[in-house]
């Protein structure tokens, strides 16, 4: 285990110090290339999350508004519901969208579909969520699942971010894992061709 540990160290040791920004005359332009935009990467992801609060910050903003213009009215089918497909996991009725009234406010009365349970007869009244255009709607979130979403949707930015500085990185990588081979190709030639020479003189 303590040798897996210091193998661990090494390694990351190793790679710090090839990446150091010094003046070390070993480290070629690729090097450097590759330290920059290691650099560049991480950079964008940490300016990521600025986006990525306001964008938190705008979704819970959302929710709440919608959670406070969301109330709840009754309203009458104006026809028997018919039956659904299939049966929920508890062995409820499924919901299916039937043709109903309900007042929004007072003196004013509207139709549309809402959702009711399958099989139930016109007349019956069913509780609808309203939006704050007195439009039915889904239940609102409740605090819990605002923040919830809020927080998912600031992670989601920086994920979406870190994912590209990563792919726009391990690219960079493969540009000059490719220059670094020609490189070496081409001393390895050179020198192979100055031990020729000396073994012929």
């Amino acid at each position: 285990m303590k040798a897996a540990i210091r193998s661990v160290i090494y390694s990351m040791k190793s790679r710090v110090r090839r990446h150091r920004l010094d003046g070390n005359p070993l480290r070629r332009r690729a090097d450097r290339l590759e330290t920059g935009g290691g650099v560049v990467a991480v950079l964008l992801v940490l300016v990521s999350l600025w986006p990525a609060v306001l964008v938190g910050r705008h979704s819970y903003e959302t929710g709440a508004r919608e959670a406070g213009t969301s109330r709840q009215v009754e309203a009458t089918l104006l026809e028997d519901a018919p039956a659904g497909r299939r049966t929920t996991g508890d062995g409820a009725a499924p919901e299916v969208p039937v043709k109903a009234r309900w007042t929004p406010r007072a003196g004013e009365v509207r139709t549309g579909l809402v959702q009711a349970p399958a099989l139930t007869r016109a007349g019956t009244t069913v509780r609808v969520w309203l939006d704050g255009a007195g439009a039915p709607t889904s239940p609102p979130l409740s605090g819990t699942q605002i923040w919830i979403r809020a927080v998912m949707t600031s992670g989601l930015v920086v994920l979406v971010t870190a994912l590209l500085c990563a792919g726009a990185f391990a690219a960079l990588r493969w540009v000059l894992d490719r220059r670094r081979h020609a490189e070496w190709d081409v001393a390895w030639h050179r020198a192979n061709r100055h031990w020729q020479h000396r073994r012929e003189l």
